[in-house]
């Protein structure tokens, strides 16, 4: 599991890990934190809950995490990595048109199944609407990801069109996350054919920018 200790969340630990046994206990709090809030949601978990079930005593929580937005910081952080390794990995080995659209439908195909095999990453990110700084950490990650996306099928988008390209992909990851969860608030048959319809607006988006052509609304 990837070590977002180092990451943005960091500034929110009360105390900064050096030893592996202190890592291993930010571990073991983070892992039974994401159990408590698919079970229960996060409005209802509490930090003696946690510290109850992750094996120590209520101040070995507060030992690291100061309150229990500190801990859901973490986690995002935690999600927001492995959105990165899912763009990262969907992106590798584009080199031509056909290889860019393979990756939208990669990459929002498998961001949802990722999503939707999980239920308390669905609370998670219902949370981050709810909370300003999730939420701007949410953006700073959308734009980290979409640059990813940029780079890698912006070589296939007329010069002129780069700047255009890089706000309208930095839109479509952004919203990639609203169009996950209305999906999964409807039945199966519905979610299928808004992740569908969702990855042909984006597909459609990127061959108008391939073609350097949009349609006139005038």
């Amino acid at each position: 599991m990837s070590d977002s200790t180092q990451g943005p969340a960091r500034s929110k630990l009360r105390r900064v890990p050096k030893q592996e046994r202190s890592r291993e206990r930010i571990d073991e709090i983070l892992k039974v934190s994401m159990d408590l809030i698919g079970r229960k949601g996060i409005d209802a978990v509490t930090m003696k809950e946690i510290a109850a079930l992750s094996g120590g005593p209520i101040a070995s929580v507060y030992q690291y995490f100061p309150n229990k937005s500190a801990i859901v910081a973490m986690l995002y952080e935690r999600y927001a990595e492995e959105v990165l390794g899912l763009v990262m990995e969907c992106t590798r080995g584009v080199e031509n048109r056909q290889d860019a659209f393979r990756a939208v439908e990669d990459l929002f195909e498998n961001y949802f199944q990722a999503v939707r095999n999980n239920p308390p990453l669905q609370d998670l990110i219902n949370a981050i609407q709810a909370d300003k700084t999730l939420s701007d950490m949410d953006i700073a990650h959308s734009r980290i990801h979409s640059r990813i996306f940029i780079e890698a099928t912006r070589n296939f988008v007329p010069e002129p069109l780069h700047e255009q390209y890089g706000r309208s992909v930095f839109l479509m990851f952004h919203l990639a996350v609203g169009a996950v969860r209305l999906a999964l608030l409807g039945g199966e048959g519905e979610a299928a054919l808004v992740i569908a319809d969702f990855k042909n607006c984006a597909k459609v988006q990127l061959s108008q920018f391939i073609e350097g052509s949009f349609p006139d609304f005038g």
